[in-house]
């Protein structure tokens, strides 16, 4: 084998160095013109900017919970992160002061609202701030942090403002305190794999390494035992049994990573872990 061929290393291009046009740039066209735009409107209905808004009491419970012990109002996080993810990526083909002024509004409102440690969800910071990592398996807490992040790297690459970059930033590192073998730390992860994937882009825009050490670890502990997930429910008073989705197959959790044979369980979960595995791998 060619030993410089064996030993490349290949990174994805950047987004502004792709131009696409045809059928895929025509519906690139249509997220720039109306899509990204719809889907600021569509959290500001929500009421998930009320949600943020520590200018305003908090708007409680909005979306019942359910059944599993949680409501999707849990996930707000991560459809603002989503949506400025998706505001970024117009950008990068067609500037829009008018939707980046919107989206730094938001940026406000984090920043605003991030506790001094580091800490940033609306739903733990204003609904149930007592509930904090208390439920990793179902309540996503490091899952609306992952997408904050990748929305935050987006952005920072469109527009070169750093200010949720910096605020994500914080974040992981009051994660990396939070999470890892040392006495009083978590070896827990998230029921809902995003935050891998967002580490490794959040290690390559940054340089820091600790980033990627903390995705790597995230990774190796899923489906070790004793099973965290177990434990959490046991410690938090919960009953075992009583876990509506009834197999740790479902968050692909079953098993060690390096050890599952075949794709098993939430399909969106899955890809979110095979997509750190790509990224990673180009870092």
């Amino acid at each position: 084998m060619n030993t410089m061929k064996r030993d490349r290393q290949f990174r994805p291009l950047s987004v502004p160095s792709v131009d696409i046009h045809g059928l895929f740039g025509d519906r690139q066209d249509a997220i720039c013109d109306t899509t990204a735009e719809t889907l600021l409107d569509r959290c500001v209905e929500a009421g998930m900017l009320d949600a943020i808004d520590t200018s305003q009491p908090s708007p409680g419970i909005v979306i019942p919970i359910q059944p599993w012990g949680g409501t999707t109002q849990m996930f707000w996080d991560s459809d603002l992160g989503k949506s400025i993810e998706t505001v970024a990526y117009s950008l990068y083909r067609r500037a829009n002061p008018k939707l980046e002024a919107r989206v730094d509004e938001i940026i406000d409102m984090y920043e605003k609202m991030q506790d001094e440690d580091g800490y940033l969800n609306a739903w733990f910071q204003r609904v149930q701030p007592g509930r904090r990592w208390t439920n990793l398996r179902d309540h996503h807490e490091l899952y609306c942090a992952g997408h904050l992040i990748e929305g935050a790297v987006a952005y920072y690459q469109a527009t070169g403002k750093r200010k949720l970059l910096d605020i994500m930033c914080r974040y992981a590192d009051y994660l990396i305190k939070v999470f890892g073998h040392g006495e009083g730390q978590k070896r827990g992860y998230c029921g809902h794999e995003e935050v891998e994937l967002a580490l490794v882009k959040l290690a390559r825009v940054t340089g820091q390494k600790k980033y990627l050490d903390l995705s790597k670890f995230f990774v190796d502990e899923r489906g070790a035992e004793p099973h965290y997930f177990t434990e959490e429910t046991i410690h938090d008073g919960r009953d075992p049994a009583n876990f509506i989705q009834k197999t740790y197959e479902y968050s692909q959790s079953h098993q060690p990573v390096r050890d599952q044979k075949k794709v098993v369980g939430h399909a969106v979960r899955h890809v979110s872990l095979c997509g750190h595995g790509r990224h990673r791998h180009r870092v």
